[in-house]
């Protein structure tokens, strides 16, 4: 049985995912991906991940509609939020809705890797 955890990674911006991606495939993990937050939404539904990287600011459906959507699928979901506009408001938002963390871009590869290991350990499902 394979013990990877599953990352979903939902961003618009394709570099980001893709340096992202390599990070954490790099460091043991499986990553999937999606361009948009209804792609995101259905990926959630067909993969069920254990975590979500969720980008905030995305065309058609934006980062607040979604984490209130995958919330709906799955309440245990973790959720990150990741954007480039950093607002306390919007981050305390998120975690009204069920975020469990927020990281502004850009991020280092430890500080994310550490929100990820911290959010893991602390909801074993």
């Amino acid at each position: 049985m394979d013990n990877k955890k599953k990352i979903l990674i939902i961003d618009d911006e394709k570099e980001l995912v893709q340096s992202i991606m390599v990070r954490l495939k790099a460091s043991g993990y499986d990553v999937i991906t999606a361009a948009d937050g209804k792609l995101g939404v259905d990926t959630v539904r067909a993969e069920k991940p254990d975590l979500v990287l969720l980008d905030v600011i995305m065309p058609n459906l934006d980062g607040i509609e979604t984490l209130q959507q995958i919330k709906q699928i799955s309440r245990e979901t973790i959720v990150i939020m990741i954007t480039a506009f950093g607002s306390m408001k919007t981050a305390l938002e998120c975690m009204q809705l069920g975020g469990y963390d927020y990281i502004a871009k850009p991020f280092e590869n430890k500080t994310l890797l550490s929100k990820i290991e911290k959010a893991l350990s602390e909801n074993k499902r």
